[in-house]
């Protein structure tokens, strides 16, 4: 008997393998569980989950909200994949070359990004920052490695005096590049080949809605350009802040706004603005009822999924399949 037994559970675990193989197959070798063993951390970048929420959204009936959860990237951002792409894309180009330098200009979740990849492929980072900038980030650039080179007459992050700075320093030291995700395609790129590719994979093509925020507009036109290509009644929305240029320009109508050049305004289906309040409220919801710890960003696009999924025709029916929104969460508090 013990022998049937062990002939048994060999069999099983034979057709168990062969099954998992077939799913490889199909799905392609970017499945995570097809290569665990990684070459090195930077592969450690891509296939996030998708998280169901389970009592955030629950008093809408025959709805299922899905978070993508880019906080598993190494950083804990979105960004590691849009800082990877455009390396690589200016290493392909030609443009960075070994012991090469990048400079980036203001500070967010893309320097931090860039200053960990440079580290591992050992290029000199250094970023331009104003004065006020807030000690904890200045700390946190150099624990990733990054050169922090404040700019005095600078006033605030975003301030064009920056960038001035960091092409001046650029033409008087050689093999240096400034990335600028708002202008480069990589960034919206990437999103199209993997991003996207991944939530209509793991849902198996089974998804209604996309909503994402508004940085550089890169995530939001790179997934939802491959998700509308593969189901054209996908709806695809941008969730911000009330007073984001993106709402002014494309909702209010404002075209002194000059919008990122990685957004594409064609994928967008449609605007919704929150205030902060209501950010903070469902940041905070998140933790409280799913267990999630997500970043503010995070508790305003699904503020907007919310505003989104009560709009819709309540779908009481029950043989009718659920409606299925994915919201992008971009990286930790």
């Amino acid at each position: 008997m013990f022998d049937e037994i062990s002939r048994s559970i060999d069999e099983f675990g034979n057709s168990l393998l062969g099954a998992l193989n077939n799913v490889q197959n199909l799905f392609g070798r970017e499945l995570s569980v097809a290569k665990p063993v990684k070459e090195n951390v930077l592969q450690m970048i891509g296939n996030t989950p998708l998280i169901r929420l389970n009592q955030i959204g629950s008093h809408i009936p025959n709805l299922e909200f899905y978070l993508k959860a880019e906080f598993c990237n190494p950083t804990g951002s979105v960004k590691d994949r849009t800082a990877l792409a455009m390396v690589m894309a200016a290493e392909r180009r030609g443009e960075l070359k070994p012991n090469g330098q990048i400079f980036q200009a203001g500070y967010n979740s893309t320097a931090i990004s860039l200053a960990w990849i440079c580290t591992i492929k050992q290029y000199k980072f250094k970023v331009f920052l104003a004065p006020d900038t807030e000690p904890e980030k200045l700390k946190q650039l150099k624990a990733y490695g990054a050169q922090v080179f404040v700019v005095q007459n600078a006033k605030g992050n975003w301030d064009d005096t920056l960038l001035s700075e960091a092409k001046a320093a650029k033409e008087k030291e050689k093999g240096t590049i400034i990335l600028n995700e708002f202008k480069d395609m990589a960034n919206t790129n990437v999103h199209y080949m993997f991003t996207g590719p991944e939530i209509w994979r793991d849902l198996g093509g089974n998804i209604d809605a996309f909503i994402a925020g508004g940085g550089s507009g890169g995530t939001l036109s790179g997934v939802g350009r491959f998700l509308k290509a593969k189901k054209s009644t996908l709806r695809v929305i941008m969730g911000v802040s009330k007073n984001s240029r993106f709402i002014r320009r494309m909702v209010q109508g404002d075209h002194s706004i000059r919008l990122p050049e990685s957004f594409d305004p064609k994928i967008t289906d449609q605007y919704i603005g929150v205030d902060r309040e209501e950010a903070l409220l469902y940041q905070s919801e998140l933790y409280q009822k799913e267990g999630i710890f997500a970043g503010l960003t995070t508790g305003r696009t699904l503020a907007s999924a919310i505003h989104y999924a009560e709009s819709l025709p309540i779908r009481e029916d029950a043989k009718t399949p659920p409606y299925r929104i994915v919201v992008l969460s971009p990286d930790r508090p």
